[in-house]
């Protein structure tokens, strides 16, 4: 039953950033070992970005580390998240608790929208044990 809940939880926290996928959703299995980190982290701050060589405008999150649940930060308690503003945009709000799958692309972390990032509270994960758990069974 926790198994289901879990699984329901997730489905239900990518269903907004599904609706701008173009592509297949990521397996938490898959995204969980080709992410560089997952995190569950607090948004502290967001900032416009401008256009870039390698991206459009977008928005830099600040994101307090609450918990490395899988991967190694760069030793600190806070990171950086971009943002694109285009249709692969992962949207946060200040205030707001996440479990994340951290990208590096081009020097910068980023979000997949196609993964299975999204609110803590809808994710219904809480440590490493859970989402280790979850991710073989999927």
């Amino acid at each position: 039953m926790k198994t289901l809940f879990v699984a329901s939880a997730l489905i239900l926290s990518a269903a907004s950033a599904m609706a701008q996928c173009r592509t297949n959703h990521v397996t938490v299995s898959d995204e969980l070992h080709t992410s560089g980190e997952t995190l569950v982290g607090t948004v502290t701050d967001a900032q416009n970005a401008p256009d870039s060589s390698f991206h459009l405008d977008g928005v830099n999150y600040v994101v307090k580390v609450d918990r490395v649940l899988h991967g190694k930060m760069l030793g600190t308690d806070t990171v950086t998240i971009f943002s694109e503003n285009s249709p692969e945009k992962f949207p946060m709000q200040v205030g707001k608790q996440y479990l994340l799958f951290v990208h590096l692309n081009y020097n910068r972390y980023e979000i997949d929208n196609c993964g299975n990032s999204g609110l803590l509270e809808a994710s219904a994960i809480e440590n490493a044990k859970q989402l280790k758990a979850y991710a073989k069974n999927n």
